[in-house]
């Protein structure tokens, strides 16, 4: 008798997988489950009794098992990304001083950060720097950081896709009249570039848990820094030939 107990027991033991879980509702009402993801306030579980899988809100369980579920998170959520880019201009200015023409124009970096995984992933910080390219027409202009921003995602789904705007970044442009020259001997059209983009993301604890960039020096350059440092073009005084 002892022996066929002592079988039962070990046979119930190893159908209840070790990763499973007693969940609790408000109501007292018990769960034995796995949990598959748990992001943006959902969690996804797997019922024991039959396999099934649902998504409810983690408020649905109790203070203890809301802990249990963030602590499972924090551990056992993987990351993979995708980061694309466009750029938008949205609009632009034109003016003259004396012989140059000044033309300012904004742009911003629309980021597309695409989620590899097909579980969901949330309570995401997504940091970003943008870089302008400075050129007096010589074509060998340096990128510096024109502006930075930070952006909070509270979720993007199992395989989708999340975007954000950049802050604003302008672009100069000045071209002499004719008969005037720089006095640097700098070309007569000098017009600054995008620069480049620099993309971190972060979870819920603050961990590095992606970077991307267009190019890999910009990346040092990025790093530690977390305001714009921009600088605008400065242009030697224009004289007459």
């Amino acid at each position: 008798m002892k022996t066929h107990l002592l079988t039962s027991l070990c046979l119930l033991a190893a159908a209840v997988p070790l990763s499973a879980h007693e969940f609790t509702d408000m109501q007292g009402r018990k769960l034995e489950a796995e949990i598959v993801s748990a992001a943006a306030g959902q969690v996804t579980l797997k019922r024991v009794a039959d396999g099934r899988v649902f998504a409810v809100p983690a408020t649905t369980f109790t203070t203890a098992d809301q802990q249990f579920i963030t602590e499972w998170a924090d551990s056992n959520t993987k990351y993979s990304f995708e980061v694309t880019y466009t750029k938008k201009k949205l609009n632009q200015t034109r003016r003259k001083e004396g012989p140059v023409t000044i033309e300012d124009e904004t742009w911003i970096y629309k980021i597309n950060i695409r989620n590899r995984l097909p579980t969901t992933v949330g309570d995401l910080r997504v940091d970003y720097w943008c870089f302008r390219r400075e050129d007096s027409g010589k074509g060998k202009g340096s990128a510096r950081i024109e502006t930075s921003g930070s952006s909070k995602l509270a979720s993007i789904a199992g395989s989708g896709t999340a975007t954000l705007d950049t802050t604003e970044i302008i672009l100069h442009k000045q071209e002499l009249g004719g008969g005037y020259y720089w006095a640097n001997g700098d070309s007569s059209i000098q017009s600054d570039g995008m620069g480049g983009l620099v993309v971190r993301i972060f979870d819920r604890k603050g961990r590095e848990v992606y970077q991307w960039t267009t190019k890999d020096d910009l990346l040092a350059a990025a790093v530690g820094k977390t305001q714009s440092n921009g600088s605008k073009s400065q242009s030697s005084a224009a004289r007459p030939k």
